[in-house]
């Protein structure tokens, strides 16, 4: 990946907030869950070579990912999925994979901190 993608847009989420601390947490909260889900679905629809399974993954966390800018995984899903189509689960599946925990683990690292 060429470009610098953010992983999350924190200004988005202050402004629909409005200084409400606990409507804050509990969107960074949903955030998280979202994204963990994602990732553990994802993961078991590459290791189970299922892409009814990712495809599933992809579009329940698609209104997270616009809402709150997550740029970097919805380039790295949108590539994916060129990938598994193009090539299956054979070349590069493995470097998608390891990108797409690498760009999982930034976002909830980031929400974590933030808090």
């Amino acid at each position: 990946m060429e470009k610098k993608y953010k992983n999350i847009d924190f200004k988005k989420i202050e402004e629909m907030v409005e200084d409400d601390m606990v409507f804050r947490n509990q969107l960074l909260d949903a955030i998280q869950v979202a994204v963990e889900e994602l990732r553990t679905a994802y993961i078991r629809g590459i290791e189970e070579e299922s892409l009814p399974t990712i495809k599933q993954a992809r579009h329940k966390i698609k209104p997270t990912l616009g809402l709150f800018d997550l740029e970097k995984l919805a380039v790295i899903i949108g590539n994916g999925k060129r990938l598994m189509l193009e090539k299956g689960f054979a070349d590069g599946i493995e470097t998608h994979k390891k990108e797409f925990l690498e760009a999982t683990n930034d976002v909830l690292e980031e929400v974590k901190a933030y808090r």
